[in-house]
């Protein structure tokens, strides 16, 4: 569940970025026509899939692995099922 909300908190940077750069230029009075309704949405999206998809690029990368360890699958012995294990 963590790694989808750092996930889905990348796809959202681009917009959180474009709208301060929204509040900035207005307070400035260099642009004060940007609206939110005109905002670049099909870049955005590009660059929050691009970020989302990079992060899970790295994460999988980077994330401990697990060599060397062995899973046995749940097993029945005596009619009864033994839970698998990690070792």
């Amino acid at each position: 569940m963590a790694r989808f909300l750092i996930n889905f908190l990348f796809f959202l940077l681009p917009f959180a970025t474009y709208w301060v750069f929204i509040l900035i230029s207005r307070k400035a009075e260099d642009r004060p026509d940007l609206k939110w309704s005109e905002a670049p949405f099909g870049w955005l999206i590009v660059a929050g899939l691009t970020l989302g998809v990079g992060s899970m690029v790295v994460a999988g990368i980077y994330t401990a692995n697990t060599a060397g360890t062995d899973y046995e699958p749940a097993r029945l012995i005596d009619g009864e099922i033994q839970s698998g294990t990690v070792e």
